[in-house]
Parts: C-alpha cells; structure tokens; sequence
C-alpha cells in the first residue's frame, strides 16, 4: 500500500506541474511544453529535428519517474520524522526541489549543443514554480492517504 500511495503522489503531482507549466504556456503564448523541450534535447543532437513517438515516450517516462523519485524522497523524510507533513514542510521541499531542477535544467541547456530557442529564464521560472506546485500537491496527496 505503501508503495501505491508513493507512485501515486509521484505521478499525480507531477500531472498536476505538467498542467501547472501548460497552463503557462498557453496564457503567456511561450513554447514552455516539458515534455516537448525534453523529447527534443534528450538525443542530444545538433541538428534539432521534431521528436518522433518513442522519444517522447521516453521524455514522458522520465518526466514522471522523476517526479516519482521525488514523491519517494518526500516519503522517506516523512517515514523517518524529518519533517511533517504540513504545508509549510511541502514549500521548503518544494523549493529545495525547485533550485535543484532549475540547476539541472540550466545545466542541461549550457551543454546541449543546440537546445531549442527558448526564453531561458522565463522557462526556468515556470519549472521553480510547477516544482513547488509538485510539492503542495505531493503533500496534499499524502494527507489525504498517510503513509503510516
């Protein structure tokens, strides 16, 4: 049951940032798609072409076992009471989680040898907030099924 909830907060919030991010893109009119920017850069090849199905497949998939491995850290914090589960907890998370994909994601664009033509920096805020919307959700999901 444990590990059901734990797939679950990993998979919901990361549903929930994904929706968070498309959202933004959709108001602000900006090509900030995750899963699109990440099905493009995973090859890792100069001359960008448009991803076919098996490479956004593979982007989804590492999208949410990401997310996955977050609601997993979350979780074991929990289970060994170094933090509770509150919505102050699931901010500070967040924002630990935030920095570490805004570092990841900034990295990842610097070595790429032709990432898209994107607004870096407004990209990169649409990921440190989808990440603390990840959080909260993450949260809220382990409140409403706790894990002990």
């Amino acid at each position: 049951m444990k590990s059901a909830v734990v797939l679950f907060a990993g998979v919901g919030s990361t549903l929930v940032m994904t929706a968070f991010s498309e959202a933004i893109a959709l108001v602000f009119r900006k090509p900030f798609h995750v899963v699109t920017i990440l099905a493009i850069m995973l090859p890792f090849k100069k001359n960008s072409e448009s991803p076919g199905t098996l490479m956004y497949s593979i982007a989804t998939v590492v999208h949410y076992f990401i997310g996955v491995i977050f609601a997993f850290a979350y979780s074991l914090q929990l289970s060994e009471r170094l933090i509770i589960n509150d919505w102050l907890s699931a901010f500070l998370y967040g924002g630990i989680i935030a920095s570490v994909a805004v570092i990841s994601w900034r990295i990842f664009f610097w070595i790429h040898p032709n990432p898209p033509p994107i607004e870096l920096k407004n990209y990169l805020l649409t990921i440190w907030g989808g990440h603390i919307i990840l959080s909260l959700t993450m949260a809220g999901i382990f409140r409403l099924f706790p894990l002990s």
